[in-house]
């Protein structure tokens, strides 16, 4: 008989986490705030980042024209943009989140999807 119960108290612990994987990072990541300052260096050098990512993984040659829009949350170290591109073919926007290590110095392209401009 323990061994049921043990069982149904792992298996009522998952379900809650496997709901949080299930929503994404957008709900259950936190309250993402707009960006203040579009033309911080810090701000751009990050949306540069993304952008070469995309390149090295996709054998693509876009450049950033510009950040149309973005927001920050768990304190300034994930962000997301809404970058236009300069592209041959629609879509020329962008919707990438990136995840930044303050301690380590080092950022992650966690998604980098199409988005309507």
């Amino acid at each position: 008989m323990r061994p049921q119960i043990l069982l149904l108290a792992l298996f009522l612990a998952v379900i809650p986490l496997s709901a949080i994987a299930a929503i994404g990072p957008d709900i259950a990541g936190g309250i993402w705030e707009p960006i203040k300052d579009l033309k911080n260096e810090h701000i751009i050098a990050i949306a540069e980042f993304a952008v070469a990512d995309f390149n090295r993984k996709s054998h693509a040659g876009v450049v950033l024209k510009d950040i149309r829009g973005g927001d920050s949350a768990a304190g300034d170290s994930d962000y997301r943009y809404l970058l236009h591109l300069n592209v041959e073919q629609p879509p020329s926007c962008y919707k990438a989140v990136v995840l930044e290590y303050n301690w380590l110095h080092h950022w992650e392209v966690l998604s980098f999807d199409s988005e309507t401009c």
